[in-house]
């Protein structure tokens, strides 16, 4: 049996926020981690990986949020959508993610069910520390739909 198909031991979620907060808005998920409060049965992960390592990271959870700064949305507009394989994904991060999960899905490995919440950044994002006034107006939204998501 490959690794990853089994049930046993499965950590229930997790929410894992994409960015580098030296680049200005890209860090608007690690803010949103920072304003949930720790929940029962829920991991929240601060992550650098993309692609393949973060889907690799993924395995051993039922059902995964990734957060993420979205540069082809409108700066400030807070997006959840299920990750599927073969839709746009235009993130800064984490490119190869849903092509990644149905590979490892297609080898037999228990792959989660994953959602992505994109958040709207400006297509430029500069060096420097803190988000601008219309990505951090979006932050008590996506805190909500985050909470909604917990709560499904």
């Amino acid at each position: 049996m490959p690794m990853g198909t089994c049930s046993e031991g499965l950590r229930a979620r997790a929410v894992v926020a994409l960015g580098n907060p030296d680049r200005a808005d890209d860090g608007v998920a690690l803010r949103v981690l920072a304003l949930l409060s720790q929940a029962q049965g829920v991991e929240f992960l601060p992550s650098l990986k993309t692609g393949m390592d973060l889907a690799l990271s993924l395995l051993g959870y039922e059902k995964v949020l990734v957060v993420d700064a979205d540069p082809a949305l409108p700066p400030g507009e807070v997006r959840l959508a299920p990750l599927a394989a073969g839709t746009r994904r235009a993130f800064v991060h984490g490119l190869g993610l849903a092509e990644s999960l149905e590979l490892l899905r297609g080898a037999g490995f228990a792959v989660p069910e994953v959602w992505a919440l994109a958040i709207g950044v400006p297509r430029v994002l500069p060096f420097g520390r803190g988000l601008s006034p219309e990505v951090e107006g979006a932050l008590p939204k996506a805190k909500e739909v985050v909470e909604a998501w917990l709560r499904s």
